[in-house]
Order: C-alpha cells, then sequence, then structure tokens
C-alpha cells in the first residue's frame, strides 16, 4: 500500500470537504417545498467578517424563520426587492429551500414570494 506525503494528505482531505460543501449544497436546493405564511417581523442581521460586514435578511412568520438571499444557483439576485415585499401583518405563498439548523443559525430561504389574503392563507395552516 503507497503511503501519501503530508502534502498530499492535506490536499485530499481539502478536495474531500469541497466536494462534501458542493454535494450539501445541491442537495438543499433540492429540499423545496410551498410554504404559506403570515409575516411577523423582519430584520436585517449584520456579520462583522474582518475586513468586511456581511447582511442577511431574516423574515420571521407564524410558521418558521426564513432567509431571503441571493443564489448564483438560482439564478436569484433580487432579494432586497422580496425582503421588501414581505410586510408585517400581510400573509404570503412561497416557495423556499434548505433546512433549518438552529445549531448552525441556519434557515430556509424564500426564494419566491406571492401575496395572498390572510384569510385563504389562515384557512390553509
Amino acid at each position: 500500500m503507497r503511503k501519501f506525503a503530508p502534502i498530499e494528505l492535506l490536499i485530499i482531505v481539502i478536495v474531500g470537504l469541497l466536494l462534501v460543501g458542493v454535494m450539501l449544497s445541491a442537495i438543499a436546493h433540492m429540499k423545496r417545498g410551498t410554504v404559506r405564511f403570515e409575516v411577523q417581523g423582519r430584520e436585517r442581521v449584520l456579520s462583522d467578517k474582518g475586513d468586511r460586514v456581511e447582511s442577511k435578511y431574516l423574515v420571521f412568520t407564524n410558521r418558521e424563520t426564513f432567509e431571503v438571499t441571493d443564489s448564483l444557483l438560482e439564478w436569484r439576485f433580487n432579494s432586497s426587492d422580496t425582503y421588501g415585499r414581505l410586510e408585517e401583518g400581510k400573509c404570503f405563498v412561497g416557495e423556499a429551500y434548505g433546512w433549518r439548523v438552529p445549531l448552525l443559525s441556519m434557515y430556509r430561504n424564500l426564494v419566491k414570494v406571492e401575496e395572498i389574503t390572510c384569510q385563504a392563507s389562515r384557512e390553509s395552516f
């Protein structure tokens, strides 16, 4: 059996981790569903990453908390517009993908939303 040099092992581990990350991201995009919800609150969360600041939009609903972010895989670059339409007290039907992982502060991403009457929304809750 061949022995690997330390640098070769490091490269193998890095490539393996990258492949796992890409696979998990692709699988998250396949885990999608239609959701009906009433917006109860919204917040823009800022994270200091040293030399840059990142932000994400969170939407608190009667169902769960979602994030609204751009996605290269979805070819979606209008998250600010989508977030702006999500007003407190209004009801929406939308499409979300991903997983909610509280330990990692991960939320499902809302990619499409359409306003509906709250009465129609409550009937399906």
